[in-house]
């Protein structure tokens, strides 16, 4: 695979590195993408520069720039920049994320996580500005399994502003009365970062697929030899400086050999340039490119939705949406068969979409774990002295626009032929204030970290007045660390490490609302567990601040630590206070009922017929789409006793809505962990599998009972694809992973043997294709005792799912619409709540749990189930409810009602 560039024009601006002189060097010694126009310069643009090494030992990535911005007539200055913490480690948010903030630009430094979207949401940091994106540390789901989330959000508001400018530019153009509108570049994001970020990235090309903003990545490798000069920062722009320092393991030489490339021979013989075999060095980088062009195919490709092609029926397979023309010409839905499933139908012409380009390409090329860890320092440009316009007079050069160009590090030529320089009138500058950012997974790193010559260059650490620790478990206490701080006292350290971090409620909005349906039912609506203190306590002149959610670190016109926007912990007490009396009224009533004895007798009489009335539903993500300042995404967990723990879609940090609802309890939930069910491969649905699986191996590996056991992922090949995919970037858990692939071949059947079914509890996982993406899934689990549960994913409205869940148990079904927005529902291929009643009153279940509703709105929707004995409840984030207790908790509808009426108000 090629990436193509495109050209350089004869006009471009060329980079200032020594020895370049023309176009044609440049393409030679330099990989070169397109980049957006500097608002501040009247040159062509600037681009992209994927560089193959520089002397600092580090692949890198610069830019043509200026570092001053005009801010008003006659006068250049520096905008305001400062660090922000958005995140320190809790089971909500389990990276250190930093927002550095420019006023036209922003920038994300350290973790992306799971989680970090919701609490920039929390937080009301809108991240539209945000260009670019350093990882620190290692690349692994645990620092940046919330990147592909926080992708696909920028990459969709990206689209939305590029439209609107886009109309206000055709609207100039016709006020104007100009032949052609204002041509609008897309906004672009740079993620940059350590060994299997790009791979990383390219395991989401069957999910991710965005045109809106063009995407590029950056490794930074370790190299053999250690740099001696920093005189050239790895990164620049108009705003920083950065040099990126990428730190070996201590234990790296001595662990076990993975796979090595020539173990991958079969699948990749080596190749010859200009008849000699390729190093590996070589083919590295031949496998990098590979990498990028896939990530390029996700984000700048030409595909379009409604381009239809023309193939042979028996070409093409299900389940791909078939369109044919009619006898007018008409453009028709094909709903015969293939000759799949009935070889005797005539092999017509037939017209088919083309699948996503970067989704045809079947295997990546192989890579192993990272041992490296990436840290940053990072500067803003030097401060810039006073214009002395007396000097400049006395000089010969003439005010106006060559005053300008000085200011701006110009030089210019008088009109008697003297060339005038900026030294020569400007007053002495200052450094440009900066800090570091520094990941230390765990102590392994701290050697090679405080015996790098960065510490006592002069290029670097002038200017410097902060350093930002991200560290792993047990590093902070490690002698030499501390005795590094000490040493460097005139820096501010800064910890951020679950050690020091409580993990206290970082989202307010969501804890809030928990807390107001507790004081409704306590039973069905648990507190969240959490606590404000940190693990380890205070020690007396301790070399470091421990690091809370709205620290602030000023850069100019000093380095300052501030703590006036320090998030305070979720003063629970006064959200009970100020609960309504209404609705607690209301909730004393209900109660009062469902725990009467006549209530009670009738609930045993009425149920007494089904099965696992003891069976637990926890919904552990209850949104669509995205996740929002109220709800989490799709994930909902069944407990049935004596079975054991099913997963029904597995949304971003599912895990930490686990440990919200659990506890100390995690370990037993995690252990009778048995099948996770992944309905389709919208990012919603699945984002939080990997750190599920990975918690789920390390609980289970400690147990003698349990180390041997295995943990199915049902779903299509798609999802068990990327879940192989990524476990060359690092181990978690996949060889204990037993995937159950719901393919059409098997009429979506899966039936368990004698032997499995007393492990998983389950003699078939039924499953038929739905109407809502490609792949996309209803399925239907049996257990051994006739209890049944249906599960919707996301769809519209399936007969189909009617047929093969009928008389089910438990029917949990989407409803992301409210009945007003039916239109918005067939769109967009959803369900209603009526016509999600209406699957249930068909498919005759007892119990219907709607979940996944818009986020747009918080409510409790209309309700009116027809079927006898059959009980409707709707679903939040961290409820927990059993099958018996469905008719309870309807008895608390009014007060949900009125609850959310309020809220509403």
């Amino acid at each position: 695979m090629i990436l193509r560039l495109q050209p350089l024009t004869r006009s471009s601006p060329l980079p200032t590195h020594k020895g370049i002189r023309s176009i044609t060097q440049y393409f030679k010694e330099s990989r070169v993408f397109p980049g957006p126009r500097l608002r501040t310069s009247k040159r062509g643009g600037y681009y992209i520069v994927f560089e193959k090494q520089k002397e600092n030992g580090v692949n890198s990535v610069s830019r043509i720039w200026r570092p001053w911005v005009k801010r008003r007539k006659g006068e250049l200055d520096r905008m305001k920049s400062y660090v922000q913490i958005l995140s320190t480690p809790t089971v909500d948010t389990p990276g250190t994320t930093l927002l550095l903030h420019f006023d036209n630009k922003r920038y994300l430094i350290g973790d992306v996580a799971e989680g970090t979207q919701r609490a920039a949401i929390q937080r009301k940091l809108g991240l539209s500005k945000v260009a670019d994106v350093f990882l620190t540390g290692t690349i692994g789901w645990g620092n940046s399994g919330g990147i592909l989330g926080m992708i696909l959000t920028l990459a969709d508001v990206a689209t939305v502003t590029l439209e609107e400018k886009k109309k206000q530019a055709e609207l100039s153009r016709l006020r104007k009365g100009l032949d052609r509108a204002e041509e609008i570049e897309k906004n672009f994001l740079n993620v940059h970062g350590g060994k299997n970020l790009t791979h990383l990235l390219a395991t989401a090309r069957r999910f991710v697929f965005r045109k809106g903003m063009p995407l590029y990545t950056n490794e930074f490798r370790a190299k053999k030899e250690l740099p001696t000069s920093f005189a050239e920062p790895t990164f620049k722009d108009e705003q920083i400086k950065l040099w990126a320092v990428v730190l070996e393991s201590e234990t790296s030489k001595t662990r076990p050999r993975k796979r090595s490339h020539e173990e991958f021979s079969e699948e990749t013989s080596p190749t010859s340039i200009n008849g000699k075999e390729e190093t590996p060095e070589q083919q590295e980088d031949r496998y990098d490119q590979m990498r990028k062009s896939v990530v390029s195919a996700m984000f700048r490709s030409g595909w379009r939705l409604d381009a239809l092609v023309k193939k042979k029926l028996s070409e093409v397979q299900r389940p791909a949406a078939i369109f044919f023309r009619n006898a007018e010409g008409e453009i028709q839905k094909y709903l015969g068969n293939t000759l799949d499933e009935d070889p005797s139908v005539p092999d017509i012409d037939v017209l088919v979409r083309n699948p996503w380009p970067a989704a045809t390409i079947e295997t990546l090329p192989p890579t192993t774990p990272s041992e490296t860890s990436v840290c940053y320092f990072i500067k803003n440009h030097p401060q810039r002295g006073k214009f002395n316009p007396k000097v400049a007079k006395e000089l010969g050069v003439t005010p106006g626009p060559d005053f300008r160009l000085l200011t701006s590090g110009e030089s210019v030529t008088t009109s008697a032929g003297n060339v005038v320089t900026p030294d020569m009138v400007m007053a002495q500058g200052s450094e440009g204030g900066g800090f570091a950012v520094i990941e230390l997974p765990d102590v392994s790193f701290v050697g090679p970290l405080i015996g790098r010559p960065e510490w006592t260059s002069n290029d670097i650490m002038s200017g410097i007045g902060a350093v930002i620790w991200i560290l792993g478990p047990g590093v902070v206490e490690d002698s030499r660390l501390q005795a590094f701080m000490r040493e460097y006292s005139g820096l501010k350290h800064i910890v951020s490490s679950k050690d020091c971090c409580a993990n206290y409620l970082s989202l307010e909005s969501p804890t809030a609302a928990a807390i107001r349906l507790n004081l409704v039912d306590a039973e069905r609506f648990p507190i969240p567990q959490f606590c404000n203190e940190p693990p380890l306590a205070p020690v007396e002149n301790q070399p470091y601040v421990k690091a809370r959610i709205g620290h602030t670190l000023q850069l100019e016109p000093k380095v300052e630590l501030q703590d006036t926007n320090v998030v305070a912990y979720l003063d629970t007490l006064t959200v009970v206070k100020e609960a309504s009396s209404e609705v607690q009224e209301l909730a004393k009533i209900a109660r009062k009922e469902i725990t009467s004895p006549e209530f009670l007798a009738r609930l045993e009489e009425s149920q007494k017929d089904i099965p696992s009335k003891d069976a637990e539903i926890i919904t552990l993500g209850t949104g669509s789409a995205l996740p929002s300042k109220y709800r989490n995404v799709s994930a909902t967990l069944l407990r049935v006793p004596g079975y054991g723990n099913y997963l029904f879609d597995c949304g971003e940090n599912t895990l930490g809505q686990l440990y919200r609802v659990f506890g100390d309890e995690i370990a037993e939930i995690l252990r009778d962990l048995k099948v996770i069910w992944i309905s389709h491969l919208h990012a919603d649905h699945h984002l939080g599998t990997v750190r599920v699986i990975k918690a789920w191996a390390k609980e289970t590996a400690g147990n003698e009972q349990t180390k041997n056991n295995s943990l199915i992922v049902a779903s299509h090949d798609g999802m068990t694809k990327f879940l192989k995919e990524y476990s060359e970037v690092e181990d978690f858990g996949y060889e204990r992973v037993e995937p159950v692939l719901m393919e059409k071949s098997r009429q979506y059947l899966h039936t368990f043997s004698e032997e499995q079914t007393k492990i998983v509890g389950l003699t078939t996982i039924k499953a038929c294709g739905v109407d809502h993406c490609h792949g996309a899934l209803a399925v239907v689990f049996n257990f051994t005792n006739g209890f049944k549960v249906a599960y919707s994913g996301d769809c519209r409205p399936s007969e189909r799912f009617v047929e093969i869940g009928k008389d089910a148990t438990l029917l949990i079904h989407e409803a992301t619409f409210d009945d007003e927005l039916r239109s918005d529902a067939i769109a967009k291929k959803h369900s209603t709540t009526s016509e999600a009643l209406g699957v249930g009153e068909r498919m005759n279940a007892r119990r219907i749990l709607l979940t996944h509703f818009s986020q747009r709105y918080q409510k409790i929707p209309v309700m009116k189930t027809e079927g006898k004995d059959q009980v409707a409840i709707v679903a939040f984030d961290y409820m927990r409810c059993r099958i018996g207790d469905f008719a309870k908790f309807e008895a608390l509808k009014p007060a949900l009602v009125k609850l959310y009426e309020d809220k509403a108000e």
